[in-house]
């Protein structure tokens, strides 16, 4: 498979500031850890934070390559949990990468995606589409592979025109081959982080997401909010910043990364300020 190295981009705000939400080759980035902070140096970040779904692998493999660009790689990860019907996405930062807890979930979690997986391709040939599931695991053998992963493979091998067809006719939250994931309650993953010395923060907000649904992760120990991502106008960005303060929430932000074919989603295009940066470390007890 072939790999596109991430471009580099000038940071939205001050390139001396964090990209807090950051994907890879271990979960469904399509670049290594090793571009990401390589691409982080390049545009002059203080800071990066790797944050795989469900996994903490590339912390390991990104490390030496951050300490050789002198690159603070603050150790992440993308949770998913679950808040009854919904699925809901929570960021840990700060976290120890080798608590054992944090870890069995993490690997809990990747075994229901393969077994996931397995079932949403099943669907799939229902619906007359076949995927080679060796073939798709060769291609990704890092990955926690999943949706994004299918529909690449249906477009690369011509199945389907695009990847917004992939899920408006298959794979989309009510299509016919979507199979939900299971995994831990919002509480419980937030008590994960936190046992795992990490501060919780509720990644790309929903639209819908109510002031009561919110006072809830706060009180589940929820203490930061992203307030900037892709497709975040400044108008939207103020409000989240303003309901952070609300909710004493430390407002963070990151560019969601996954491919260098995103325009406004290279690595650094939006960055956490370091002021912002300064308090989450000390949310998380860190000097």
């Amino acid at each position: 498979m072939s790999r596109r190295r991430p471009r580099p981009r000038a940071v939205r705000r001050t390139h001396r500031g964090a990209d807090l939400h950051v994907h890879t080759t271990h979960s469904d980035g399509s670049c290594t850890p090793g571009d990401v902070v390589r691409a982080a140096a390049t545009v002059g970040l203080s800071a990066l934070s790797i944050t795989d779904h469900d996994t903490l692998s590339a912390f390991a493999v990104a490390r030496p390559e951050a300490q050789r660009l002198g690159i603070e790689l603050i150790p992440g990860i993308e949770l998913s949990a679950s808040d009854g019907t919904r699925e809901v996405h929570i960021l840990g930062h700060f976290i120890d990468p080798d608590d054992p807890d944090l870890r069995a979930t993490a690997d809990a979690l990747r075994h229901d995606r393969q077994t996931r997986l397995d079932r949403m391709i099943d669907r799939l040939a229902e619906c007359g589409l076949r995927v080679d599931s060796e073939s798709l695991r060769r291609s990704y053998p890092r990955a926690a592979l999943g949706r994004k992963h299918l529909a690449d493979y249906l477009v690369r091998t011509g199945q389907v025109a695009t990847h917004r067809l992939v899920f408006a006719r298959y794979l989309g939250d009510d299509g016919p081959a979507m199979v939900p994931k299971r995994g831990p309650s919002v509480a419980e993953a937030i008590l994960l982080i936190r046992r795992a010395g990490g501060v919780a923060g509720l990644p790309h907000p929903p639209y819908d997401l109510t002031m009561e649904r919110l006072a809830s992760y706060r009180e589940a120990g929820l203490a930061a909010l992203e307030v900037d991502g892709p497709g975040v106008d400044n108008r939207r960005s103020r409000r989240w910043r303003a309901i952070a303060d609300r909710f004493d929430l430390v407002p963070i932000a990151g560019t969601d990364f996954h491919a260098p074919d995103r325009a406004g989603r290279w690595v650094g295009a939006i960055a956490t300020p370091t002021d912002d940066l300064d308090r989450l470390r000390q949310r998380a007890g860190h000097p």
